[in-house]
């Protein structure tokens, strides 16, 4: 058989191996299934209903002086008032109606993709079942053993294993024992066959990651023919008439097919018409240009594709109109809810503002530049306008592509140059000195941050309250444009630090409450000044397919400064680990942070991604950081005595910015009395609790500078 005629039928000659496959994409699912189930695990019914009340919130002061008796007993008085807040939380009517809805959901994308599947290996849904029995059994008598062989952590990934950089588990099978080309061309089948559903979940690719890394195959195989099917399916649609496909679609019509696609024009992208057609000889040209070299028939390219292969609209569906969407007028919308809000294309070349009026209008480089996966980067703090895009530089387009979100660009930027003059002041200088000698924790629930600190709070209280409100109202914007699929049918990642985190972490809980499934692969979130509650993090972990991340240092002092006046009771992602909700990791990036703290994360974007084992990285790009934070740790350190900003300059320059003219009432520095612990903000961790307002009154009495240990 000629090369370009193999098949899965002609690759598994056997009806033996034909129905593996099928098993293994069963078990895959299977085990998908019961990371789902594993969220929402099984609540104690009787232990949710006998909660305790709350401790007094007095008893907070009275464990800052105790002196240890009683420690062992309160933690586990405290573990078991956890469980049972879990608990009922598991219980819950919202927490139950998820689970459901994610099950659904879930169901849906599994049936779709089994039957698709099962059709093109002429593989009967009883012979699956039959062989998955026998599996099961076949491992619950292996004393126990987990269906999983093996696990390939980032750990190894980072040692240069090949199969990189995942957690995916491996499922032992027979096909890993075939040629590598045959395997690649049998995950080339699947992701055509994913494809043909019309949409590309994030779901779906983790499922052909599983099976990638079940059958052996290096950590580059998917993103590479991920990248090579985007440009073949844009090239096809770039040949594809109005003209021709008018026509084809009065066709189906006449026979009783049509396609209802509601993507006709967004964004001022006009997608031309339906055709029906499977690989319809005026297509050959764009997919045999690009897919040719694949190993595969045009015709059987056509034929697992779908009806994708013969749409233009379709394809403009799955890469949001082309592009339009991300980048066209439909974002303007958007603006009105959050100053600046747009999607930047973050490589040169990308054009930001152009608007495709056809899939005709496509390039040859911008049908390179599309991609089946989006990553969208989020800055949470700003020196200049460059540091919108430039920290996502370490993006590799050549396998996804990559944007970074503009938002707010103005409070960002009064953010970070607050924070540039803190870390640059004499007050900063002399506050490391007296923090370092005791846990961050220690200074957050005491109170007793150094007086020359709290004398220049004002230069970082308010820009921070206004950046994080405004954080709060981008993070359900960017929930919308996701639910809106600006994204087109394509799974997205995303990547942000301190308030970009937030902006994530606000994003994730928006598509929780309306149940939105299916649209988030992986997510990073760095130094995030948000709360590491369980309750919430549940929630998040239940709407992205993938990994999910959370970078912190327990030595991020500015970010424990920030977030002192919020509810600490409910602790601080970006300061510690996230705990008690299943695969959510956590890393802690403080060795890479150079003893710099929050301010370092804009410089270490790359090399933290590198830790933690995330793919599509340009590895240049990640040394060039390397080199840049170098420089600037240099820079740093030459700082000298005289280089120091007075406290007293500081104020005069934030009091000069208070009579400046323009002034706005929510941008404004407004004096802090340094003798008395800052105002409590309601913010939504704190809006209707006041557990700890008695607290803040009793510990303001406290020497907020004592006297150093002689």
């Amino acid at each position: 058989m000629k090369v370009d005629e193999e098949s899965l039928t002609s690759l598994l000659s056997t009806p033996a191996s034909r129905a593996e496959l099928a098993l293994l994409v069963a078990l895959c699912t299977d085990q998908m299934r019961r990371d789902v189930l594993d969220n929402f695990p099984q609540p104690d019914k009787a232990s949710a209903q006998s909660i305790p009340l709350p401790s007094s919130p007095l008893s907070l002061l009275d464990d800052l002086i105790d002196l240890g008796e009683g420690q062992e007993s309160d933690e586990v008085v405290d573990a078991e008032r956890n469980r049972r807040l879990r608990d009922r939380d598991l219980a819950s009517p919202q927490m139950q109606g998820m689970k459901r809805a994610a099950l659904s959901f879930f169901d849906a994308w599994r049936l779709g993709i089994l039957r698709r599947v099962g059709e093109v290996l002429s593989v009967r849904a009883q012979t699956v079942r039959q062989r998955r029995a026998e599996y099961n059994a076949r491992a619950e008598t292996e004393d126990g053993k987990r269906r999983m062989q093996a696990t390939v952590t980032s750990q190894q990934g980072r040692e240069g294993s090949d199969n990189g950089s995942t957690t995916s588990p491996i499922i032992a099978t027979s096909l890993s024992q075939l040629e590598e080309s045959k395997r690649a061309k049998i995950l080339l089948c699947l992701l055509l066959l994913a494809l043909s559903l019309e949409h590309y979940p994030a779901h779906s690719r983790i499922l052909l990651k599983m099976i990638a890394v079940s059958i052996c195959l290096p950590s580059s195989t998917l993103p590479n023919l991920e990248a090579t099917i985007s440009h073949g399916l844009l090239s096809t649609a770039a040949n594809m008439s109005a003209a021709e496909s008018t026509k084809k679609e009065a066709a189906e019509d006449a026979v009783g097919r049509r396609w209802k696609v509601g993507l006709a024009t967004v964004a001022g992208a006009a997608l031309i018409g339906v055709t029906g057609g499977l690989a319809a000889p005026f297509l050959a040209a764009g997919i045999g240009t690009v897919m040719g070299g694949l190993g595969l028939s045009i015709p059987l390219i056509g034929g697992y594709l779908g009806a994708m292969a013969g749409s233009s609209i379709l394809v403009g569906g799955l890469f949001g109109a082309y592009g339009g969407k991300m980048t066209g007028v439909m974002m303007e919308k958007y603006a009105k809810e959050v100053e600046d809000f747009s999607f930047i294309p973050v490589k040169e070349g990308q054009c930001p503002n152009r608007e495709i009026g056809s899939a005709g209008a496509l390039g040859e480089a911008e049908q390179s530049r599309h991609k089946l996966r989006v990553v969208i980067g989020i800055s949470g703090w700003l020196v200049d306008e460059s540091d919108i895009t430039a920290p996502w530089q370490v993006f590799s387009a050549s396998t996804i592509e990559p944007f970074a979100l503009r938002w707010e660009v103005s409070c960002l930027r009064d953010l970070g140059i607050s924070i540039s003059k803190v870390l640059k002041s004499y007050a900063w200088s002399a506050a490391k000195l007296e923090l370092a000698r005791r846990t961050i924790f220690a200074s957050l629930f005491a109170g007793l941050w150094p007086l020359g600190l709290l004398k220049i709070a004002g230069i970082l209280d308010n820009p921070y309250s206004v950046a994080k409100a405004r954080s709060d109202k981008a993070g359900r914007v960017l929930a919308e444009t996701l639910i809106q699929k600006v994204q087109g049918e394509r799974p997205v990642t995303l990547v942000g630090y301190s308030l970009g985190a937030r902006v994530i972490y606000q994003a994730l809980l928006a598509l929780a409450e309306q149940n939105a499934f299916g649209l988030v692969d992986s997510v990073v979130l760095i130094g995030a000044p948000v709360p590491s509650e369980e309750r919430d993090w549940r929630r998040l972990r239940a709407v992205v397919a993938g990994r999910v991340v959370n970078v912190y240092s327990h030595e991020d002092y500015i970010l424990g400064f920030l977030y002192r006046t919020s509810s600490l009771q409910f602790g601080v992602a970006g300061l510690q680990a996230v705990e008690g909700v299943d695969r959510v990791e956590s890393y802690d990036a403080t060795s890479l942070m150079g003893g710099k703290g929050h301010a370092s994360y804009r410089y270490i974007v790359g090399q933290i991604l590198r830790q933690v084992g995330m793919d599509d990285l340009d590895l240049d790009e990640v040394e060039k950081e390397e080199t840049a934070t170098r420089r600037v740790e240099n820079e740093i350190d030459a700082t000298s005595a005289e280089d120091l900003i007075p406290i007293d300059d500081l104020l005069a320059a934030k009091q000069k910015d208070e009579l400046a003219p323009g002034s706005t009432e929510d941008t404004r520095i407004h004096p802090v009395d340094p003798s008395r612990q800052p105002e409590r903000l309601i913010t939504p961790e704190t809006e209707g609790d006041s557990s700890n307002e008695d607290v803040n009154e009793r510990i303001a009495m406290v020497d907020l500078d004592p006297e150093p240990v002689r």
